[in-house]
């Protein structure tokens, strides 16, 4: 199944953008380049997880249209 580049499309879609046969999508962006400044950003090595548990920090502190549960 190709994907058809859309007349109207939801903001922010790519949809298209890289070619009916594109497998990466917005990760076409990700050239050596961009890498290289990433990787400049680096200072200290650290490393952390990012897979914090959805009920943590609770309430709607990071996102606040997330709905409360209590």
């Amino acid at each position: 199944m190709s994907l058809h580049r859309w007349r109207q499309r939801p903001p922010g879609s790519n949809s298209g953008d890289f070619g009916a046969d594109d497998q990466l999508g917005r990760l076409n962006l990700l050239t050596p380049e961009r890498r290289r400044a990433a990787a400049a950003e680096v200072h200290e090595g650290l490393a952390f997880s990012l897979s914090l548990p959805l009920d943590l920090p609770g309430e709607a502190r990071l996102n606040p249209r997330r709905p409360c549960r209590a």
